[in-house]
């Protein structure tokens, strides 16, 4: 590290970190952004699917080559032969993480961020005057580096949360096992992302086909809870149902990980320290997606730092601003998304194919509410069925 203190520390250069981390050096803080990997992106634990090309843009500029093809719409095979399919021009984009991530944390170095990869946070002191103190080891050594302020970016086995004192503990119930397998050529559809979900396939998750067009591979995966330990591995069923569903595919490799589905934390920031992102439970809890949330939230977190920066307030009570606009951006909507994943798997084969008819007569007629006068009974039922569910919640 070139300074003993900073403004800001930065723990994690995926998206979020790389993305807040350059916004306050742009802002005119000193920053430094460290991660723990020696390869920033790499390796991919996720199926790479994100928000639109427009927003992505938005963070940038982002080199074309991070993006591998344009999404214009979601195809999800449901139980009982349900099918639904929604056609809608630009709903997202695939990634490439291994060129997408090293693009943002190239973007905020060349905006004055000093960027140090491996580089592990051991420990974040408690606060002492304006400061924390984080421990870096390095191949060269152990450095103590001072931050005004702490920024916590580092994914789902986050650990800088737990120095800070804060509950970020992942529930069992509440969190994911995927696995994600890049297989050669485009198997689905490549305008659309492909659901295989319910009693009939994985119901307390979902098998994805997600189309990598330019490097002409497909992430196939499945993600779904943890396991008891007397069940197949995910890696196994993920395999199973590979085959059984593209009995010619050719694996090029297989990665995984931990999905949060819990919905955010009740509280991420304390005295001088913020999570962003995995972190901070910032995941889609229907899709487990994070990258969007991530990003979104490391724009709200920037200007609620820079802002106590200048007024050299970054207590937790000021703090609770951040934690306020990410509500408001995703945190809500999040919150909606849980209690609807929550009824969904919960219900019974039979009522979960009637749910699908719902679903794709809504589809159908382009998300017209006045469609679902036409099976007026069946749309009760499990309007129903989800408010008693929503109220158990």
């Amino acid at each position: 590290m070139k300074n003993k203190e900073y403004d800001v520390i930065v723990i994690g250069a995926g998206p979020g970190g790389s993305v807040i981390a350059r916004r306050l050096s742009q802002y005119g803080h000193s920053v430094l952004l460290i991660e723990k990997r020696e390869q920033i992106g790499f390796p991919v634990r996720c199926g790479e699917a994100s928000t639109t090309l427009e927003d992505i843009e938005s963070y940038g500029p982002i080199d074309e080559d991070c993006i591998e093809t344009i999404i214009d719409g979601l195809f999800v095979y449901g139980p009982g032969g349900t099918t639904v399919e929604s056609l809608k021009k630009d709903t997202g984009i695939m990634l490439n993480r291994e060129k997408f991530d090293p693009c943002l944390a190239k973007l905020a170095e060349q905006d004055g961020v000093e960027l140090v990869t491996n580089a592990r946070a051991e420990s974040v002191s408690a606060v002492i005057g304006k400061f924390r103190e984080v421990s870096i080891v390095t191949p060269e050594g152990t450095e103590k580096i001072k931050g005004r302020m702490i920024v916590g970016a580092d994914g789902m086995e986050s650990l800088v949360g737990r120095m800070a004192g804060l509950k970020c503990l992942h529930n069992v119930n509440s969190t994911c096992t995927g696995v994600d397998i890049e297989v050669e050529g485009i198997l689905t559809d490549p305008r659309y992302l492909t659901f295989w979900q319910g009693h009939d396939f994985i119901n307390d998750g979902y098998i994805w086909s997600f189309p990598k067009v330019k490097s002409n591979v497909t992430n196939f995966g499945a993600g779904f809870l943890i396991p008891k330990s007397k069940d197949l591995s995910i890696q196994d069923i993920t395999l199973q149902w590979l085959y059984k569903l593209f009995p010619e595919a050719k694996v090029n490799k297989i990665t995984g990980g931990l999905i949060s589905v819990s919905g955010n934390l009740k509280e991420y920031v304390t005295d001088r320290l913020i999570l962003v992102g995995d972190a901070a439970h910032h995941t889609n809890p229907l899709t487990g997606g994070g990258i969007a949330a991530a990003m979104r939230a490391a724009k709200e977190g920037a200007e609620v730092i820079h802002n106590g920066l200048i007024k050299d307030d970054l207590s937790k009570n000021f703090l609770k601003n951040y934690e306020e606009r990410c509500s408001i951006v995703f945190g809500k909507k999040h919150q909606l998304l849980l209690k609807f994943r929550k009824f969904l798997l919960g219900q019974k084969r039979e009522d979960q194919i009637e749910f699908y008819k719902v679903i794709k007569t809504f589809v159908k007629s382009n998300f017209s509410y006045l469609a679902l006068i036409k099976c007026p009974i069946i749309t009760l039922k499990c309007l129903y069925r989800y408010l008693r569910s929503s109220s158990k919640i």
